[in-house]
């Protein structure tokens, strides 16, 4: 097998459920951190890949741009494409990172990718919003600036700020399968903030970056390092059981982006792009594999 800066690896995930009447299928897109880095060959091959798989509902998972400043140069177009071309085969829904609305320097937040996405038809913006149909109940939560641009994740923000959004938590179908999209997945190691999701069968999260592991090798949970910058961490990759649920946290399309120092972006070529592919069928309880 060969790594490239243009290899896609995909993770296929089966999932049975008592919910599940219909089959259907799922493609998790995370951390595209779309700048001048994100070449229009990379953009082809995700594009291959739908048209291959062609799955019924597709999740980005947050940090569509590297920056806000992206939104005002070609990278934008690229972007739009992408979304665009996902809303032939698919219903496409997007929640948001934090690159997508935070300065990186500055710390200050703009919501302008909010208008940017709302303009591109048929692609679901489900920003502290739901969405459902006869097969999945599906909600998205934006955090907040706060629980970012802490030193540490802030716990009691997310907390505090997610009770406020109503609608994520409470009237949840538990009939469908339910499913939460949420960028950073750190909130899952903290047992007040998990409580809020107790109806959900599945979170999906990306933010992680494979925690930059070289040929994304091994299904262990640990990394190389992670966006606080922290050396070994715990449960930034794969896929987990929690006390009432799964999380699944998908590597991501760039791994190190373009506003990262220079002298780390040739690690790039030791880090192809990854992707999710998740199947989920009926069957007497839940389950899982990959």
């Amino acid at each position: 097998m060969r790594f490239t800066d243009d290899y896609l690896q995909t993770r296929y995930v089966n999932i049975k459920s008592d919910k599940v009447f219909n089959d259907f299928k799922m493609m998790v897109i995370g951390d595209i951190h779309m700048s001048s880095m994100v070449s229009l060959s990379k953009i082809k091959t995700i594009k291959e890949k739908i048209v291959k798989e062609k799955p019924d509902y597709i999740f980005y998972v947050g940090d569509l741009i590297d920056r806000i400043e992206e939104l005002d140069n070609d990278s934008s177009l690229k972007l739009r494409d992408l979304l665009e071309f996902s809303t032939l085969y698919s219903k496409t829904f997007v929640i948001l990172g934090n690159h997508d609305f935070i300065y990186r320097v500055s710390k200050n937040t703009s919501y302008k990718i909010v208008s940017f996405i709302n303009s591109i038809k048929n692609v679901h913006l489900l920003n502290n919003d739901v969405y459902f149909d006869d097969k999945i109940y599906l909600m998205g939560y934006t955090q907040t600036q706060k629980y970012y641009c802490t030193k540490n994740y802030d716990y009691d923000d997310f907390y505090n700020d997610f009770i406020k959004n109503e609608k994520l938590y409470k009237n949840v179908n538990k009939s469908l399968f339910t499913i939460a999209l949420i960028h950073s997945p750190e909130f899952s190691s903290n047992d007040k903030c998990l409580s809020l999701f107790d109806d959900y069968n599945l979170i999906i999260s990306g933010h992680m970056h494979d925690g930059c592991v070289p040929f994304g090798i091994g299904k262990f949970k640990w990394g190389i390092i992670n966006p606080k910058k922290n050396l070994f961490p715990k449960n930034v990759r794969g896929i987990r059981k929690l006390k009432n649920n799964y999380i699944l946290i998908t590597g991501g399309i760039t791994k190190i982006q373009k506003c990262a120092p220079k002298i780390l972006h040739p690690l790039n070529h030791l880090c192809p792009m990854q992707l999710d592919v998740i199947n989920v069928s009926n069957g007497d309880k839940f389950k899982i594999d990959y």
